[in-house]
């Protein structure tokens, strides 16, 4: 954030069986590619909890009847579903205000949160938290807070549900004060310890993290230093200096932030950093927060740099990949081998294609390619495994 502006997920992720209408599953690994794996020998057959009940991810309720919608065959399959957590803490900073196209900086994170959150909708559960705390009598470097716990996402009907509309209406705020990261993560861990499954902890900011008043730095590590202010570069002061204008609180935070983030990452959380335009020169300290929250990636940088708002929603779509993924556990395998399709929506997909599907040991069906794209990007309402037919082929 900019310092003269403050101058003036263990994860719920439950299991549902998919009684055939649906189609939305989640398991952790990438979208895969095909392979010659064969239908594994059939173990004896499992039988579903009834407590859990059916999900639809488009709305709809039930199996279809056999050869209904064009489906071929008429075993339709139970498979388990786990939704991760996909966990947002938002900076809400003074320099969240700064302006961008159609609003703030602020508004174009937002939007774009909102906008994931509605495609990706029953694949994941979601919850958010804005930092620093917001209201008339909080500090400007008062911890940040939940604001809308983690909840299943809506199913895919063409309109916004109440879990869209709820992460619409808790993250609306105006941005201002500081940028307290390492109080807010510890704030928010046993909340998001205490969370069922696996969570993925996404955090978005412009700056770099502040508001520790014990913080002890140099002038290479004093943000107003940083952002070339006038009086602190032409008189060679370090403005964080004890006694100083702009005093330890804005020194970059950055060993407390990188602990915190360590904590939640012993305890199974990922967490990923997203840099808003205005964040380049924090580049270093926000590439340490990736590496201690997990970073998947190969390469520096760790972190996720944005360098125009309107690639932000492309940079969350790829993080939610990571998390969002295209394996289903088939509940009640098949009993003849070749005998099973795979249908988004009323589509069927070829086995052992680049762009269909596979079996992987012991009794999944995992997607690939454009497949697996569709679904992780909200274009599929509904997945369908049934037997009965011949297997398609790649033509």
């Amino acid at each position: 954030m900019d310092p003269h502006a403050l101058r003036s997920v263990r994860g719920i992720v439950a299991s549902f069986v998919l009684v055939g209408a649906w189609g939305i599953a989640s398991a952790l690994g990438g979208c895969g590619s095909a392979s010659d794996e064969r239908l594994p020998p059939r173990p004896p057959r499992p039988v579903a909890d009834a407590g859990e009940g059916g999900f639809d991810g488009g709305g709809g309720g039930g199996p279809p009847a056999p050869d209904a919608g064009g489906y071929c065959g008429n075993e339709v399959h139970q498979a388990i579903v786990d939704a991760p957590n996909l966990y947002f803490v938002l900076d809400a900073s003074g320099s969240m205000n700064a302006p961008a196209p159609g609003g703030t900086r602020y508004d174009a994170v937002r939007i774009a949160v909102v906008d994931l959150v509605r495609k990706l909708g029953p694949l994941v559960k979601v919850g958010a938290a804005i930092l620093p705390a917001h209201g008339s009598n909080q500090d400007q470097c008062a911890p940040g807070k939940q604001v809308f716990p983690v909840t299943q996402g809506d199913p895919i009907t063409g309109e916004d549900g109440p879990t869209t509309k709820g992460i619409r209406a808790s993250t609306g705020t105006n941005p201002v004060g500081g940028t307290p990261i390492s109080p807010t993560l510890e704030a928010l861990t046993p909340t998001l310890l205490a969370l069922e499954g696996k969570t993925y902890l996404i955090l978005a900011t412009d700056g770099g993290p502040n508001c520790n008043e014990s913080a002890v730095c140099g002038s290479e590590d004093c943000q107003p230093n940083m952002e070339g202010d006038e009086a602190c570069l032409s008189t060679g002061t370090n403005c964080c200096a004890p006694g100083q204008l702009w005093g330890p609180t804005f020194c970059v935070d950055a060993p407390a932030s990188v602990a915190a983030i360590e904590a939640l990452r012993a305890g199974g959380l990922e967490v990923f950093v997203v840099g808003i335009p205005g964040s380049e020169a924090y580049a270093g300290v926000l590439d340490a927060m990736a590496i201690a929250g997990g970073s998947t990636k190969d390469t520096a940088p760790f972190y996720y740099p944005v360098s125009e708002l309107g690639s932000l929603g492309g940079v969350l779509a790829e993080i939610a990949a990571v998390a969002v993924t295209c394996e289903f556990a088939i509940v009640d395998p098949p009993g003849e081998e070749g005998m099973t399709n795979v249908y988004l929506d009323d589509e069927v997909l070829p086995y052992d294609d680049p762009d269909g599907w596979i079996w992987k040991p012991p009794w999944s069906v995992r997607l690939l390619g454009k497949a697996c794209e569709r679904l992780q990007g909200g274009q599929v309402k509904q997945v369908q495994i049934v037997s009965g037919c011949p297997t398609e082929m790649p033509k």
